[in-house]
């Protein structure tokens, strides 16, 4: 008898569930263990779309429609950032396993919500998180992991876009929708791999500045961080940097940036310093190779830049596997509710500290938001 498939909802129905490659819903298709029964989108139009396009046979305008008379097990939140914290409650408090895509909240208090929902109601709760699956990101963690660099104590991430953001009508650059520009678009997710590389160490510090030349150069007026949606065209940082150290003494330098005049092509890069040598991961511009390693490993110097295959299957397929395999209870969950509150807490820290222009510090405990500082 064949074993029952994971019966999967999807919610929201834009790029990030439809896309080819990188979408949740052609992916999910390509796993023998899935069955999407049902889509949900406010637009019913394109919810209806989608159903036709990949013959899901239920659609619905609101997930809670969705769960009441739906069969769910688990359900991917592909919606506008602001709305991933209360649909997650919802259907954790439904019984439902849920993938959210990155950011998991705009704000440490509904993620801590999202969590503490998790636990209490002993569902899964993963992060959208696909660059841990990487193949030269999982190469770069098992090299310091393996102890090939020492310990790290300095860390530099960063992803700068080489032209205006191709969306600037979407969502992606309201505030009220996004929640802000690219600290929640890419830095979240550079942010994110540094923090793996540490193993996750307790925060101490934030220091962050925003920038917005574009926006003031098409008519946002005053500080578009914090201006209401209607007084601005563009209300969310073009660009930001942020300095993060740890209680261990390790650091994090991030910068990202949608309209940097830097590169000709996207520049993403993931560099460590550690005790006893350096790594460096970058996207292949140019001819550059993707992952460089100065170390030691068994007693060896070494100098290498390792050949990474290119995989057949993309991240955003393995992530979605690999949240299938933590649903059946096959696997243990890679990315943790505890990890990404920890990323939105300091990403929040930025904010506050980019608009106060002071040093955000944390209280004792599970990273909480402490003083500001002179």
């Amino acid at each position: 008898m064949a074993s029952k498939k994971l019966r999967v909802g999807v919610i929201g129905v834009g790029s990030i569930a439809t896309d080819e490659v990188h979408g949740h819903i052609p992916n999910y298709l390509r796993i023998p263990e899935v069955e999407v029964v049902a889509l949900s989108d406010v637009n019913g139009r394109r919810a209806r779309y989608g159903a036709d396009r990949f013959g899901i046979p239920y659609v619905f305008t609101h997930y809670r429609d969705m769960l009441a008379r739906v069969d769910l097990d688990a359900v991917s939140i592909c919606t506008p950032n602001y709305l991933h914290a209360a649909i997650a409650v919802g259907c954790l408090q439904s019984g439902v396993h849920v993938l959210v895509e990155k950011p998991m909240a705009l704000t440490s208090a509904d993620a801590r919500r999202m969590v503490e929902t998790a636990h209490k109601h002993n569902r899964v709760l993963l992060v959208g998180m696909n660059n841990r699956f990487r193949d030269d990101v999982r190469a770069l963690k098992l090299i310091v992991s393996q102890g090939a660099i020492g310990e790290v104590y300095y860390l530099w991430a960063g992803w700068l876009r080489p032209t205006p953001h191709p969306q600037l009508g979407s969502w992606f650059t309201s505030k009220a929708q996004a929640g802000g520009g690219p600290l929640w678009d890419t830095g979240i997710v550079m942010l994110d791999l540094a923090l793996w590389m540490l193993d996750f160490p307790e925060p101490e510090s934030v220091f962050g500045v925003l920038f917005t030349e574009l926006s003031e150069q098409i008519g946002g007026e005053g500080n578009p961080l914090i201006a209401p949606t209607e007084e601005s065209p563009y209300p969310v940082e073009d660009a930001a940097a942020a300095l993060v150290r740890f209680k261990s003494g390790a650091a994090i330098r991030l910068d990202v940036s949608w309209v940097s005049r830097l590169k000709k092509a996207d520049d993403i890069y993931l560099c460590l310093d550690g005790t006893r040598g350096a790594a460096e991961l970058r996207n292949p511009v140019e001819g550059r190779k993707t992952l460089r390693v100065r170390g030691e490993l068994f007693g060896t110097r070494m100098d290498l830049e390792p050949h990474i295959e290119e995989s057949d299957e993309p991240s955003h397929l393995r992530e979605l596997q690999h949240f299938v395999d933590v649903c059946l209870g096959r696997a243990e969950p890679l990315v943790t509710p505890e990890q990404g509150l920890m990323g939105v807490q300091i990403v929040e820290a930025i904010y506050r500290s980019a608009t106060t222009s002071r040093l955000v510090c944390f209280d004792e405990g599970l990273y909480q938001l402490g003083v500001e500082m002179a």
